[in-house]
């Protein structure tokens, strides 16, 4: 690892400005704006790798000796009273010829997004337990990321700011989006969060059935739900 990637920190991880350009184990990762090894400066460039988020799961790990998801069903699973929530159904893939650090992919129902979303609506606070601490659930949905900062093929002239781990939606054409923000999954798995109308949106896609819901088509149905609510 070149000197300068040493200085890369775990927020520059998980808000996509690592300046470390290794490749990840899965795919998803915007490879063609890659700028090269010890080019950026840790803080300093944006760029969706995978790595980030992988290396930083296992960070968690060593740092708290606990298994991601043994520490999110005790933590999150089962304090937001997750009904589908089966821990043998999550574990980690990818190439680890790629990589040694794995992809931590969780598998959740429509519903059990739904309740994450709630959670976080409510500022990490369930049933009046604070699971989460609200300062936290404050920062990691600011942004880190403009759109203008945004390179080109994560669409610079496109709606989504980035925070740590959630997208912002920083250009919309209604109102009511002032504030929402987004996690995004694979094949269109989406939980969009609408403060200002104490809304949560889940959608999931079933994969299985090759189907796959982009981001274009999940904004339409979303202004569709919003003018059913203006009537």
């Amino acid at each position: 690892m070149a000197p300068i990637e040493k200085k890369a920190t775990v927020r520059n991880l998980i808000t996509a400005r690592s300046g470390i350009y290794h490749p990840a184990s899965n795919e998803g990762s915007d490879n063609k704006n890659n700028p090269g090894r010890g080019s950026m400066k840790p803080g300093t460039y944006f760029l969706y790798n995978n790595w980030d988020f992988n290396a930083a799961g296992a960070i968690f790990e060593q740092q708290t000796g606990l298994n991601i998801y043994d520490a999110f069903k005790k933590d999150i699973a089962i304090p937001i009273q997750m009904q589908d929530f089966e821990r043998e159904k999550q574990e980690k893939s990818g190439n680890q010829r790629k990589s040694k650090y794995l992809a931590y992919h969780f598998w959740f129902s429509t519903r059990d997004m739904a309740r994450l979303g709630l959670l976080m609506l409510n500022m990490g606070n369930w049933d009046g337990e604070q699971i989460i601490p609200k300062d936290w659930i404050k920062l990691i949905t600011s942004v880190t990321t403009s759109t203008d900062e945004m390179n080109s093929y994560w669409c610079k002239e496109g709606n989504y700011a980035y925070g740590y781990m959630w997208w912002i939606w920083e250009k919309y054409n209604n109102p009511d989006l002032e504030g929402a923000y987004l996690a995004t999954g694979a094949y269109g798995q989406y939980i969009l969060v609408i403060p200002k109308l104490n809304m949560v949106i889940a959608h999931k896609t079933k994969s299985d059935y090759k189907r796959n819901t982009d981001k274009d088509s999940f904004e339409k149905l979303v202004y569709k739900i919003l003018d059913l609510k203006m009537k």
